[in-house]
């Protein structure tokens, strides 16, 4: 069970990222912030999976040159009223510039607590929300539900 400490880190966070998907921390941000101005360098999805308080995007991308930098954004700052409630979920994939073009894997995990918090803020407990996570400048998502406890 989280601490009081834990949770006010977590309402400071998403206050503080209302505005803006530009924090490299590893926990989702959330954001009022349109998906254009969050996504800007090119990505393939290829798989996501959800372990606890996890989410692990699974993504390709061209580079090999330069370090390339990720965070995983909540847009908008509210849940889509559904049942089970929604949340679309959008990666900003910075290559600071990288032209090379070797095809690179790789794995991003994410902490969710961001969202559980919120979900209980809004509806008082905790239940399961669908985590849309949608491919670069592309209506297509993968889809997978978080249980958060």
């Amino acid at each position: 069970m989280q601490d009081k400490a834990a949770i006010a880190f977590l309402a400071i966070m998403i206050l503080i990222s209302s505005n803006s998907c530009l924090d490299v921390s590893r926990f989702v941000i959330i954001t009022n912030q349109p998906p254009n101005a969050i996504q800007l360098d090119p990505f393939d999805l290829e798989d996501i999976e959800i372990a606890r308080d996890s989410i692990t995007l699974n993504i390709t991308y061209s580079g090999g040159c330069k370090k390339h930098d990720f965070s995983l954004c909540m847009s908008p700052a509210a849940f889509l009223e559904s049942y089970p409630v929604q949340a679309n979920l959008y990666l900003r994939h910075n290559s600071n510039g990288d032209a090379c073009e070797a095809l690179v894997n790789e794995s991003l995990s994410f902490n969710l607590r961001s969202i559980a918090e919120l979900y209980k803020t809004a509806y008082g407990k905790y239940d399961e929300i669908v985590l849309n996570v949608y491919e670069y400048k592309s209506n297509n998502k993968m889809s997978a539900s978080y249980f958060p406890e």
